[in-house]
């Protein structure tokens, strides 16, 4: 999913699309966001922050139109059995003013609404693990470093995040290991930790 990174500046931002179109598409070959792709009983719906912003500024904006497609989608979605997974590239909450989600409220409150079972998001290169408010419970939402980083300063080394989602009897049941480089470039598991 794009972010900050890859919509500089208006002239260019619809370069990211046409490079990276077939792993855009949804599951109905459309290229726009937001867009969902079903595996299973899993659907994983896609949207873009990627905005052209002023120098020294990393915010992202999903919105008006995205927001309604996203209600759109996540009310269709609500009437079928699917674990719904929202990927988006800003966390919903960020301390710094220069590099947040400009209408996370918005989607805030969408979720609250009609929630999803997780969010997935990167941005702040760091591990994180936030609690939303949705319409049955609260709603994880994680970040992890980059997959390229070596840990300097208060940044940690890159790291993954591994997910087991199953059916579990009227509910789901996910299941986060996360995985780190360590010492001497060694993959190791740092937690595994049980989300819903």
């Amino acid at each position: 999913i794009p972010g900050n990174h890859d919509a500089y500046v208006r002239a260019t931002s619809h370069r990211f699309g046409e490079t990276f179109g077939p792993y855009l598409a949804g599951d109905d070959g459309s290229i726009g966001f937001p867009s969902v792709r079903r595996r299973g009983p899993l659907a994983l719906i896609s949207l873009s922050t990627a905005v052209p912003t002023l120098p020294l500024m990393a915010t992202g904006t999903l919105g008006r139109d995205q927001l309604a497609s996203l209600a759109a989608v996540l009310e269709r979605l609500a009437t079928e059995d699917v674990f719904r997974v929202l990927l988006v590239h800003h966390p919903l909450k960020s301390g710094a003013r220069q590099k947040r989600m400009t209408d996370s409220a918005a989607l805030l409150a969408l979720l609250k609404r009609h929630g999803v079972e997780l969010i997935l998001h990167g941005h702040d290169h760091i591990h994180s693990t936030m609690w939303f408010e949705g319409p049955n419970g609260n709603i994880p939402a994680l970040g992890v470093p980059s997959a390229s980083a070596l840990a300097h300063g208060h940044y940690p080394a890159a790291a993954y995040n591994l997910f087991t989602i199953e059916k579990d009897n009227a509910g789901w049941r996910c299941e986060q290991t996360v995985r780190s480089l360590g010492a001497g470039f060694q993959i190791g598991q740092i937690k595994h930790v049980r989300l819903v």
